[in-house]
């Protein structure tokens, strides 16, 4: 996921000096600039939904989605990919490692992940009561899951395969921001807008 280094003689280009800082900032401060990107892409994904939905635009529910990405998502994310690489120290990256990996991330994290994702874009973001959200999580998690393991099984192979660690929430991030979208958009079909303060 390396940019290519501006030919001899040539300025840098925009991306190319945005993705320098943004590689500096990932060594200096790592936990920090994974929750900042985050926080953008569950942003993007809200406003895209919203505008998919037709309803009026609501900030209150983006900023929601972006506290989740900043103060849930990238932490949780980054502290995994954490604790795989010393769970798997020592042994070879071979295709077997990988999948051993990517098994234990789709039976552990990933279900748990998609649950308090669910849970957070009904109750917090869309205000749904917990009993209500009770009966949506019994109807609708067991398919958003086996949904969540076509998608995230490939990508997830991907990740421990070819993507270096201080890349794979980035990565993981680019897809989350079209499954954000998808389950806020699955969470209700025409969600009001939320009251603000």
């Amino acid at each position: 996921m390396a940019a290519a280094a501006p030919a001899k003689g040539h300025s840098p280009t925009v991306v190319h000096l945005a993705w320098s800082k943004y590689k500096q900032q990932l060594t200096k401060k790592p936990l920090q600039t994974k929750a900042l990107t985050s926080a953008c892409v569950a942003s993007l994904s809200d406003v895209i939904a919203q505008r998919l939905i037709g309803t009026k635009y609501s900030l209150t529910r983006t900023i929601k989605m972006a506290l989740w990405g900043l103060l849930i998502g990238a932490p949780s994310a980054h502290f995994w990919h954490m604790y795989l690489q010393r769970w798997f120290a020592g042994k070879a990256e071979t295709l077997q490692t990988v999948l051993q990996k990517v098994a234990l991330d789709q039976l552990t994290f990933g279900p748990l992940y998609n649950l308090a994702f669910m849970a957070y874009t009904s109750m917090v973001v869309n205000g749904m009561p917990a009993a209500a959200f009770q009966r949506r999580f019994s109807r609708e998690y067991p398919a958003l899951q086996v949904n969540g393991w076509r998608v995230w099984s490939v990508v997830s192979l991907i990740n421990y395969r070819f993507v270096p660690l201080q890349f794979r929430v980035l990565f993981a991030n680019i897809v989350a921001l079209f499954w954000g979208v998808f389950v806020i958009l699955s969470s209700r079909a025409r969600p009001p807008a939320l009251k603000t303060a």
